[in-house]
């Protein structure tokens, strides 16, 4: 047991790497296959690719239940786990299901957030990645639920980005907007995230400001003293 044991916590070290590797190959097929359109063939090639990956990243997630053992046993280690794996579990709870694959993008942040550890980090974190990386699988999800219906006013990548920036940003032009059920899914779970981001964003801002504030202040006391 104690080998088994010690072969998982070497695991859950290394594995990052691989698996934020394999979140950006999951978000790219599924960009391929909107963007590009290919030949049925390959279509169904990206289609087992992907569901390799979410595969591996679901298999992850086991080896974490097993890796944490009896601590799942308590409230409070169940809990523990809840907060140390809730984003593992969602990039693969949500994905599971075709027309939620805009998800995906979880997988992505997923495999990045354990290399942003700091507040500082994990500023960056929100602004330079999570952000671009909704508005873009955002925009991939919309246009192909809308692309070439009767009506649509959302046909091209350029539209789906426009109506993904105004959408995040609460801006709401109105001279781009999806008719279809999955669509408006799409719409209303980008606003959500758009508005969880920008608060996240905000107060991880306000804490850093006040942090460093209260460094100031320390520092001076120390001085006059």
């Amino acid at each position: 047991m104690s080998s088994i044991r010690r072969a998982l916590d070497t695991y859950v070290e290394r594995v990052e790497h691989v698996l934020l590797v394999l979140g950006f190959v999951f978000l790219g097929t599924y960009a391929y296959q909107v963007l590009a359109e290919p030949p049925a063939a390959i279509y169904e090639v990206l289609d087992v690719v992907g569901l390799v990956i979410y595969l591996v990243f679901a298999f992850d997630l086991v080896l974490r239940v097993v890796h944490s053992g009896k601590k799942l046993t308590t409230i409070s280690g169940f809990l523990d786990f809840l907060k140390h794996n809730w984003l593992s579990i969602a990039a693969v709870a949500l994905p599971a299901f075709r027309t939620l694959r805009v998800f995906g993008v979880l997988l992505v942040i997923r495999g990045l957030a354990p290399f942003f550890r700091t507040r500082a980090s994990r500023v960056g974190l929100i602004v330079g990645v999570s952000l671009p990386l909704t508005l873009f699988t955002a925009a991939i999800a919309v246009l192909e639920s809308e692309r070439g219906l009767p009506g649509s006013n959302i046909n091209s990548f350029g539209d789906a980005i426009w109506w993904s920036i105004a959408s995040v940003t609460t801006v709401g032009y109105g001279d781009k907007f999806p008719l279809t059920p999955d669509g408006r899914f799409v719409a209303s779970i980008l606003m959500v995230v758009g508005i969880g981001l920008f608060s996240a964003l905000t107060a991880l801002l306000a804490a850093w400001v006040l942090g460093e504030r209260r460094l100031e202040l320390e520092s001076e006391r120390q001085e006059n003293e």
